[in-house]
Order: structure tokens, then sequence, then C-alpha cells
């Protein structure tokens, strides 16, 4: 299988951007892995001339998600698998051979999840997140564990569901793993595969609120009607169950 990623990009972090684009040629995996950088067209020039020997390409409408999808389609179906990267954040050394091999492992896995390690803008870590097995059957209940860098899915799953949902600023990667994980199975392994870096600059640490009420309103609408009726009074226990996992790690 080959995999694909993108970086969407405002060039407004050059530092970090190189620290992402290292973290991802610098995968053991390189020979199968494509990577395109999308930006915006004010800055196409300048991240093109400081990301030489990368393609980079400009996003066809406004957002992130649309800029991901933009990538997608660039990297068509010469990839098997696709995924993308926040220009701050980074992948784990030889994350992407782990999550290939789970892929690899049957046509019904839709989706590879790991760890996380969260760093702040030097770096520095922060916090590690091991959201375990568990991890898929807390998304179904509303509780989200799995941190999107490093996460990898199969391309035809991707488009069988239609995509990423454009109208969706912050919660998009949350709203696509809960599609996915509804029509095959979501592997989880338990090493870590991502580093989401957490600063001032992070679009979702500058909207914080935002981005949770527009997660939970996404991982709440699939549910059956009796289920958000009831939600008030089985979601401490599932908030429980969060909580455990966290402790736990490896379940």
């Amino acid at each position: 299988m080959r995999a694909g990623i993108v970086v969407p990009t405002l060039g407004e972090r050059p530092h970090l951007l190189a620290e992402c684009l290292r973290s991802i040629t610098g995968q053991e995996q390189g020979s199968r892995l494509d990577l395109v950088i999308v930006t915006t067209p004010d800055a196409l020039l300048r991240v093109r001339q400081e990301c030489s020997g990368i393609p980079v390409i400009q996003q066809r409408s406004r957002g992130i998600a649309a800029a991901v999808t933009t990538g997608w389609r660039f990297l068509g179906h010469r990839v098997d698998a696709v995924g993308w990267l926040g220009d701050d954040d980074r992948l784990a050394h030889a994350s992407m051979s782990l999550a290939l091999a789970e892929l690899e492992r049957g046509p019904r896995t839709v989706m590879v999840y790991g760890r996380s390690r969260y760093i702040d803008d030097t770096g520095a870590t922060l916090t590690h997140v091991r959201p375990g097995r568990m991890g898929a059957l807390l998304l179904r209940l509303g509780h989200n564990l799995i941190a999107q860098p490093g996460c990898l899915y199969r391309r035809s799953a991707v488009e069988s569901i239609g995509g990423l949902d454009h109208s969706l600023r912050l919660a998009f990667d949350v709203d696509l793993h809960r599609r996915l994980i509804a029509c095959g199975t979501a592997r989880y392994v338990p090493a870590v595969l991502g580093e989401p870096r957490s600063h001032p600059g992070s679009l979702t640490v500058r909207n914080r609120a935002s981005s949770c009420w527009e997660a939970d309103a996404a991982l709440t609408q699939s549910m059956p009607a009796v289920l958000r009726r009831t939600r008030p009074l089985w979601r401490p226990a599932a908030g429980l169950l969060m909580r455990a996992t966290v402790r736990i790690g490896s379940l």
C-alpha cells in the first residue's frame, strides 16, 4: 500500500512547518509515502520557495477541511491510504510503517489510530494520551480520545462516506472518525503515532470552546434518538470509562 499525507498551511509558521515536513520525509516508509502541501493563493509563491522539492498546490475553497480534500484529490488513486498533518504538528518516528502495516491486515480496517504525545511550541512533552482499543467505543458514546495527527485512513473508505464535512471548521476530524468506525474497523496501535502541538497560536487552543461544542455536536448527531434523550443519564458513566481508559492506557 501507498500512503498520501496532506499538509495544509497558511505559511505563517515556517520553522514549525519545517519540523512538520521533516517528520514526514524522515519516515522509514518514505518510498511508499507521497506528500503534498496545500496553501492559500496569497501564500503559494512563498511556501513554494520555502519548500523546494515538495509539491505545493493552491486550495480550491476556504477552510482546513477543503484544503485537505484538495490535497487528497491531487494524490488521487495512486495512494491507498490518506491522512493529513497540521503544519505545527509532527509524526512520530516510524509511525507510518506501523499504521500501514495495520491497514494491510484486512480490507475491513478503515482507519488506524494510536497514542499521542502532546508537545509545546519548543517540542517539549506536555502529556501522553493513550486511548487504547476502547477509544473507538468511547467515540460512539460521545467521548473523543483519538487525536488526529498520526491517524491513517483507507482512501476507498473515506470516499465511500463522502469525505470530510466542509461545513465543520474545527471538528471535521472527529466527524470523519465517527462516520468511519460506523462502516468498518478502527485498529489501535499501542505506540505514539503523532505529536500534536499545543501552543497559543494553535487554532484549537485559540477556539477551544467552539472546538468542544462543534465536536460534541458532531459526535451526538448520529446517535439514535433514544440515546440522545437519555444521554444525561448514562453520560457520567461514559465519562468514568473515559477517565479509566486514560489512566490504564493499555486496554
